[in-house]
C-alpha cells in the first residue's frame, strides 16, 4: 500500500506547484490527480479497465467490441508514451492505424495533458480535434468536457492512454479504457535534464501504477502478445 506522505513528497520532488489550475498544459498536480493516486494505489480503481494493450496498433475494434459487449465509436487519444515517444514525433505506425480506424468509420480526439505543440501537426491536418480547455486529466469533469467539445457520447467512447494516474480517471466515467503499454523514452527528444528527471519518477510512479492495475487481474482483455502476469 503506498503512503501518503510518499505520494506527496515524490510529487514535490517533481517540482510543480500543488495547483496549476489554469496552467495551459494541464501537467501540474492537482487535488484530483492526488485523491485519484490514492484512488489507485489503496483501491486499485483501475483495475476495471477493459484492456492492456503491447501497442497502439493493437487497439482492434472489432475484438473490443465483441469481447467486452460495450459500444465503440469515438476515441480520445493520449500522446505521450501512447503514440509517440515522451516529448518526440507520432509514430508513423500510430498515424497509419488512426487513418485506417478513421476510414473503417471511427473518430478521435486528443486528450493529453502536455501542450498542443507542433508535433501534433499530423493529427490536426487529419482533422482531428486537440482538447485545448483548462481540465486536466484524471478529473471526471475533464472526460465529460472534452467528449461535449468534441460531440462525442461518453457512454460510447474510450479512453486509450499509458498512465493510469491521468488516463486512468477515464475508467467509470466513459464507455471504455485501454491502457498501452508505454513507449520508452528516447532521450535525444527531451530537451533538458530536469525534464529527464521528471521522466524517470513519473515513469517509476506509472509502473506502480500499471504493475497494481494489471497484475492478477483476469478481467483486463491482454492484445498484442501481452501475457497474464
Amino acid at each position: 500500500m503506498l503512503s501518503p506522505y510518499f505520494v506527496v513528497i515524490n510529487l514535490i520532488i517533481m517540482g510543480k506547484e500543488l495547483v496549476l489550475a489554469s496552467e495551459t498544459d494541464r501537467e501540474g498536480i492537482n487535488f484530483d490527480k492526488l485523491a485519484h493516486f490514492l484512488s489507485v494505489g489503496i483501491l486499485g480503481k483501475t483495475t476495471d479497465a477493459d484492456a492492456y494493450l503491447e501497442q497502439f496498433t493493437d487497439f482492434e475494434v472489432y475484438t473490443l467490441r465483441c469481447v467486452t459487449g460495450k459500444a465503440l465509436l469515438d476515441v480520445l487519444l493520449d500522446v505521450d508514451a501512447c503514440i509517440a515517444p515522451p516529448y518526440g514525433p507520432i509514430l508513423d505506425k500510430n498515424l497509419g492505424h488512426i487513418d485506417n480506424l478513421k476510414s473503417s468509420g471511427m473518430r478521435f480526439g486528443v486528450y493529453s495533458n502536455c501542450k498542443g505543440m507542433e508535433r501534433l501537426n499530423p493529427l490536426r491536418e487529419m482533422d482531428i480535434p486537440i482538447y485545448s480547455g483548462n481540465k486536466a486529466k484524471p478529473a471526471a469533469s475533464g472526460f465529460i468536457e472534452v467528449c461535449r467539445s468534441m460531440d462525442f457520447d461518453p457512454e460510447s467512447t474510450w479512453m486509450v492512454g499509458d498512465n493510469p494516474l491521468t488516463d486512468g480517471g477515464a475508467v467509470g466515467v466513459l464507455e471504455g479504457m485501454a491502457f498501452v503499454k508505454p513507449i520508452e523514452v528516447d532521450k535525444k527528444y527531451v530537451p533538458s535534464r530536469s525534464k529527464r528527471n521528471k521522466l524517470t519518477l513519473s515513469g517509476w510512479l506509472r509502473r506502480l501504477a500499471i504493475f497494481r492495475t494489471v497484475t492478477g487481474n483476469d478481467k483486463i482483455i491482454r492484445l498484442g502478445g501481452l501475457h497474464k502476469e
